[in-house]
């Protein structure tokens, strides 16, 4: 595991260093996620906001989850590369888009959230936990 990481939007202008070590990493399968990363699903690691230091502006896009949550994804507004995320259901955590962080080779999922929205062309490793929805 890694004690702390550090990245970048595509063009550079929103630029992070995260003081810590991820509580949870984790692949979102939803169909939010999917479409504002335009992957497959996204990969997500999820550490405290007060360890995250974020330099560069970001534009804001506000979405309600299934459970009701409000969800916040930030974004570069330059290349439109979606850095971050926050849940109300969690405000003292954010979720950071693995692609964008420098050395990500230490990244191992624990989880398949979403599992029943994946695209079926998507391989899930059956050693890593597959949850239909959002646990909890």
């Amino acid at each position: 595991m890694v004690d702390q990481f550090s990245g970048h939007c595509l063009c550079g202008a929103v630029q992070f260093q995260c003081s810590t070590e991820p509580m949870f990493q984790a692949n979102c399968h939803c169909d939010d996620c999917r479409r504002s990363g335009g992957g497959v699903y996204a990969s997500l690691a999820f550490v405290d906001a007060s360890a995250l230091e974020i330099s560069g502006d970001t534009h804001a896009h506000q979405h309600l989850s299934d459970a009701g949550n409000t969800i916040t994804k930030h974004f570069c507004p330059s290349c439109g590369s979606q850095v971050y995320t926050e849940n109300t259901k969690a405000p003292d955590r954010r979720g950071v888009r693995v692609g964008l962080i420098e050395d990500a080779s230490w990244f191992e999922p624990k989880a398949n959230v979403y599992a029943s929205h994946r695209l079926p062309s998507t391989p899930i490793d059956p050693k890593i936990k597959a949850f239909d929805k959002m646990p909890g």
